[in-house]
């Protein structure tokens, strides 16, 4: 009896040093990951995250003082037409625009902890990373957002400037209103447009394996 016991304790121990020489020889096992860890394998995947984290933070701070200059001007906007109609003549633009610059600044070292966080994880083998071409065109629309909002709002606003300098018709029910509220509307609009086009950019390079 003790001798069959014997036998297949034997027998078990064959049989779990094969499914580890097997898991060995394939990557996508536990222990494939830790003997490719041991031999020092590069994970590209997460290397490359680690890389989007360092250029959110080198791109932030290089485009933070250009966005606080656009920003101050749009804050001393005055239409060159009418100087009695400056960015205080549009509802909540001064409050909104005044808290740009520190809502990019965040926004580009949230995107680098993120981002830095994907590739730790991608390294540490819980999930994977790929260069999808749609991702990282997304994260270039996020910049992309945030410029382009601030090169083209003292256009709109000129634009706006004009129909308030003009005076609206009272026929136009609420016109007035919703005109004067417009600025914030669109400056608004390009910072999310910004974040999400950022967020689903990091989403689609990192995939996870759970």
């Amino acid at each position: 009896m003790e001798v069959e016991m014997f036998r297949n304790t034997i027998k078990e121990v064959k049989r779990e040093w094969g499914l580890m020489r097997t898991g060995i020889a394939r990557e996508d096992t536990f222990w494939g990951k830790v003997k490719k860890a041991q031999e020092g394998g590069i994970n590209i995947g997460g290397t490359m995250m680690l890389g989007i984290s360092m250029v959110f933070l080198s791109i932030g701070f290089i485009f933070l003082p250009i966005t606080t200059d656009a920003a101050q001007d749009l804050i001393d906007y005055t239409y060159s037409a009418n100087a009695s109609i400056t960015a205080a003549s549009f509802t909540g633009f001064e409050a909104v625009v005044g808290i740009t610059p520190l809502l990019i600044l965040v926004g580009f070292l949230t995107a680098a902890v993120v981002a830095g966080m994907m590739g730790i994880k991608v390294m540490k083998g819980g999930g994977s990373a790929n260069t999808d071409p749609g991702g990282l065109m997304m994260l270039g629309l996020s910049i992309v957002f945030i410029g382009i909002g601030l090169i083209i709002e003292p256009v709109m606003l000129d634009g706006i400037a004009s129909v308030l300098s003009g005076g609206v018709d009272a026929s136009f029910t609420g016109y007035e209103a919703i005109v004067g509220v417009a600025p914030m509307l669109v400056h608004l609009g390009f910072l999310t447009s910004a974040v999400l086009s950022g967020f689903f950019g990091i989403k689609r390079l990192q995939t996870s394996d759970s």
